[in-house]
């Protein structure tokens, strides 16, 4: 047998505990159903031509760092596609049900704060918006409402829903585990489809816009110059 020229790389075998693989899971899982939730309203506001926005919490601490001008929400549609990949994958794998359950209690305790935190913020927009009525406070009451009130509530639907599910799974319901995994991944690949035909449509009806508006300035320059020519 012929020796290689040059010795190959002798990759060491991972092994991941049970519990480490049903961490990874169960935190993927809820990323993907969260981010993906998200996405698919910041890709349907993005079809808007009113100004609305949909911001995703924690979004901005995870993926605002040097970016330059590609949208957070854009890298979480992505991001909630990867997630869903790696929850779908990992789901296969979990072995030991107390790890199971062990990972998926600490993902309900977390989303219990994060939907606490969330209601927090919906209440009190509400206050600050019912202090500001009246147009000397110079509160702008729509934007208020349409993108942060209504981005905070449907954040917080978001995370008390994967509250409640991972509170069965944590139970022990794995049926439910088995199911999820795929609406997860559904969940995600319509939240990233909509923020990239929503990205693609922004940027050619920007280019149309300024084609049209270029095109009606020459036009009346012609125009201008065939006044000066009568």
């Amino acid at each position: 047998m012929a020796t290689p020229v040059v010795e190959p790389v002798k990759a060491p075998k991972v092994k991941a505990s049970n519990g480490l693989v049903a961490g990874i899971n169960a935190v993927s899982m809820a990323l993907a159903c969260f981010m993906g939730w998200m996405a698919i309203f910041a890709g349907i506001a993005h079809f808007t031509k009113k100004g609305w926005g949909i911001s995703i919490p924690f979004a901005d601490l995870i993926f605002g760092t040097n970016v330059s001008n590609v949208s957070v929400a854009f890298i979480a549609g992505i991001a909630a596609v990867l997630f869903a990949v790696i929850a779908l994958i990992s789901a296969g794998k979990i072995t030991d049900v107390n790890a199971m359950k062990g990972a998926w209690k600490n993902v309900r305790n977390a989303f219990i704060v994060i939907s606490a935190i969330e209601i927090v913020k919906m209440v009190s927009i509400a206050i600050y918006s019912l202090c500001g009525i009246g147009e000397k406070s110079g509160v702008d009451q729509g934007y208020l409402w349409l993108n942060d009130f209504l981005s905070n509530t449907l954040a917080a639907l978001a995370a008390v829903g994967i509250a409640f599910i991972a509170h069965f799974i944590a139970a022990g319901k794995t049926t439910v585990l088995s199911v999820m995994r795929f609406v997860a991944l559904g969940i995600a690949a319509v939240g990233c489809i909509l923020i990239l035909v929503s990205t693609i449509v922004k940027f050619y009806s920007k280019k149309t816009s300024s084609l049209g508006g270029s095109s009606s300035s020459s036009s009346s320059s012609i125009e201008s110059w065939l006044d000066l020519l009568k």
